[in-house]
């Protein structure tokens, strides 16, 4: 493992291009990165085998599919023995994207979609009130703005993402096909074509139109790779800010400020408080010391709060359609 920690041009080069597409063509990739399939093929396996890549996901628009709500949600419990049990019995939610464990007041954060507000109001009412002697305290992050710059650090240099997620957007109805190719995607997105077509007993031809179709129609995004960061020396940690003056202009410098930090991951503002979180990857503290100065630096005349989020790691049990 210890070879992988400070990786090759060629390894951060491969990472990202895993990340943006990781069903791409094997032969493309290896004309991008200037070197032959086989090192392509030998270097996602060697990548595997490590643990560096956890497995792969499909990107959802989810608002194409009627789900217009992303909402993390952090919790503390009265007693550390509970955090299990509650992360057990949340597992199957068709509402559950992914769990988060914490280094902070909070135990876990949950990221969370939903349909609309009655529908988050309502399944939120359901959880406190089922585990209301053990959930000490939460808080609800719902964004109205999200901007994403991945894998900067790894010296990605390819155009910059929006964000994914389109606040009410015309909704799709998926067929039953659809339904069933999606859910074999939701558990491996990388899985051949020929092993999509056994599992759902559809043609591997008309497999080929419905995701053709399903990208066409904005519902996939893309399908990338889900790393282990710690595998290659990286830690994760949310920062949640409030800026006293939320103006544009300060919008706008936090977005620079996000655009311009290659550790900075991603920039999302909120209504209430706190307005702002961005997503760190960092090797050490000195490092997040030093990423949080510059920060404060950015606003040297306005009232700035910080409140650090160590994560364990970027989320386990991911279930990127939980809905099928």
């Amino acid at each position: 493992m210890k070879e992988w920690i400070n990786l090759k041009v060629m390894d951060k080069s491969l990472l990202v291009q895993l990340y943006y597409n990781s069903r791409e063509n094997a032969a493309k990739i290896a004309k991008q990165l200037h070197i032959s399939r086989e090192q392509v093929a030998y270097r996602i396996k060697k990548f595997e085998e490590l643990k560096i890549i956890k497995g792969y996901i499909p990107l959802i628009n989810y608002s194409r599919l009627g789900y217009h709500l992303i909402t993390l949600i952090f919790f503390r419990f009265n007693r550390q023995s509970y955090i299990e049990k509650f992360k057990d019995e949340i597992k199957e939610s068709k509402n559950r994207i992914i769990t988060i464990e914490t280094f902070s007041k909070y135990d876990i954060g949950v990221l969370f979609i939903f349909k609309n507000e009655k529908e988050r109001n309502d399944y939120l009412s359901e959880i406190l009130n089922q585990n209301n002697l053990e959930i000490s305290e939460y808080q609800i992050i719902e964004p109205y703005f999200s901007e994403f710059y991945p894998l900067k650090f790894l010296n990605n240099n390819q155009a910059q993402p929006i964000i994914f997620h389109e606040y009410k957007s015309e909704e799709y109805k998926l067929d039953e096909k659809e339904k069933k190719v999606l859910s074999v995607l939701n558990k491996n997105a990388n899985a051949r074509i020929i092993d999509i077509s056994r599992a759902t007993d559809i043609s591997a031809e008309l497999i080929i139109y419905k995701l053709k179709k399903l990208k066409d129609e904005n519902i996939i995004l893309t399908t990338r790779a889900y790393y282990n960061m710690e595998r290659i020396g990286y830690f994760y940690t949310i920062v949640l800010i409030n800026l006293l003056n939320f103006s544009k202009q300060n919008q706008d410098r936090l977005k620079r400020f996000s655009k311009n930090n290659e550790s900075v991951d991603s920039i999302t503002f909120m209504l209430g408080k706190p307005n702002c979180y961005i997503q760190i990857f960092h090797k050490d503290v000195s490092e997040l010391h030093s990423i949080l100065k510059n920060l404060k630096q950015t606003f040297p005349n306005d009232s700035l709060t910080i409140e650090i989020i160590p994560l364990k790691n970027e989320g386990e049990d991911v279930n990127a359609i939980p809905f099928l």
